[in-house]
């Protein structure tokens, strides 16, 4: 490519996201990664220092999870297993999980020839967690989930819309049983 002597002898000008703006980056996360550790900051499912796991993710390897009704149940139990017990159930369980699991579906937006056009899941778990040995409830707790999809004009289509919505709704019930069981035994004890 052809150009004049003054355009080949000058110098680039700096660019907002250029190497300033890159130090001036790399230099606050290095002061947010310094206060975070003053201030005792620990990850709540990581391991803490030297790999060993957290308080919470200890406890939750510690659990037995109970057989849920029907195969909504059998797939939440499933998600439950991967996220609380991904080794496998434990020898000797501190605690014991139940859960109970509900489920509605409501047609909506109905047309003019009275066909829905739009299908909703709700989800609603209700869960509870023992101490085995006291037979004490530790913690209960609820978690719902509303996901919608929209209605088509095959059946199977339709069966398979409402079939993808409720798994994201169980993976994501999973996620919160786990968040609140991570932050109760995350707590200091009283």
């Amino acid at each position: 490519m052809w150009c004049s002597e003054k355009q080949r002898d000058r110098v680039p000008e700096p660019t907002p996201g250029g190497a300033g703006a890159r130090w001036i980056l790399r230099s606050s996360i290095l002061a947010f990664a310094l206060l975070l550790s003053a201030c005792g900051f620990q990850p709540l499912y990581g391991s803490g220092g030297g790999g060993v796991p957290s308080v919470a993710v200890e406890a939750m390897a510690g659990t037995r999870i109970a057989l849920i009704a029907d195969r909504p149940g059998q797939e939440l139990r499933n998600n439950l297993l991967d996220r609380l017990t991904p080794r496998g159930q434990p020898a000797k369980p501190r605690y014991e999980l139940v859960v109970s699991l509900s489920e509605r579906l409501d047609r909506l937006g109905i047309a003019l020839d009275d066909s829905a056009t739009y299908g909703r899941v709700s989800l609603t778990a209700g869960f509870t967690l023992r101490d085995i040995a006291s037979g004490q409830t530790v913690l209960s707790g609820q978690s719902r989930w509303v996901n919608g999809y929209t209605v088509v004009v095959s059946h199977f289509a339709n069966l398979a819309s409402e079939a993808g919505a409720r798994s994201r709704g169980l993976r994501e019930i999973a996620d919160d049983i786990r968040q609140q069981l991570g932050l109760h035994f995350s707590k200091p004890a009283s």
